[in-house]
């Protein structure tokens, strides 16, 4: 179980490493003059990817049904995401006419399409798993 919660957290923070890159590329293209990601950009994704690889630990949990999972997992996501761009400064960013607020629920709307994109990969497997084991365990049940 350990082994699965580590691997989990590493396959996560590629994931979400990945991730935030191509996102912090498409806006700063969208939204600047500049066609490279500062240094510092990249560095402060690794630290925001790691935080969210611990959060998405949470769907390693056996004591919470899924729905909870993902509520939760989201809420947590989605609040470290804002909170680590207003520490980082990224919302002020925005040069092309957009307000502070205005960046702020543009991201809030982008991070959280890229949220609801990830829980249905998620919860695709989850249910294809399921099924996996429920179809075992009628093979079972009918040899017997």
């Amino acid at each position: 179980m350990k082994k699965q919660i580590i691997q989990n957290f590493f396959l996560g923070l590629m994931i979400a490493f990945t991730i935030s890159v191509i996102i912090l590329s498409a806006i700063i293209v969208i939204i600047t003059d500049d066609r490279m990601i500062p240094v510092t950009l990249i560095g402060q994704s690794f630290i925001l990817s790691v935080l969210c690889s611990l959060i998405n630990l949470v769907y390693c949990s056996e004591k919470l049904k899924f729905i909870w999972q993902s509520l939760l997992g989201y809420i947590l996501t989605t609040s470290t995401i804002i909170i680590c761009g207003l520490i980082f400064g990224w919302y002020g960013y925005g040069g092309n006419g957009f307000e502070k607020g205005s960046f702020v629920l543009v991201s809030f709307l982008i991070y959280s399409l890229c949220y609801l994109i990830t829980w249905m990969i998620i919860w695709s497997i989850t249910k294809a798993k399921k099924k996996e084991l429920n179809d075992k365990l009628e093979e079972y049940k009918q040899r017997q």
